[in-house]
């Protein structure tokens, strides 16, 4: 679970090679839509992680 700040960007305002490397990363370009589409930017302040019981108590970073 990841809390934070969220900024939403427009389309055109990530840089070109961010936007390439989202592309690389997952074979979809929604720079190419016609559809309206966003970018969201998280600044986490609190990330919780755990996989069993036994590592909740260590699940904050």
């Amino acid at each position: 679970m990841i809390e934070g700040k969220v900024e939403v960007l427009e389309i055109d305002a990530l840089p070109q090679e961010r936007g390439d490397r989202f592309i690389a990363r997952t074979g979809f370009d929604p720079r190419a839509l016609a559809t309206p589409y966003r970018w969201f930017r998280i600044s986490p302040r609190r990330i919780q992680a755990w996989r069993e019981v036994n590592e909740l108590s260590d699940r904050e970073s």
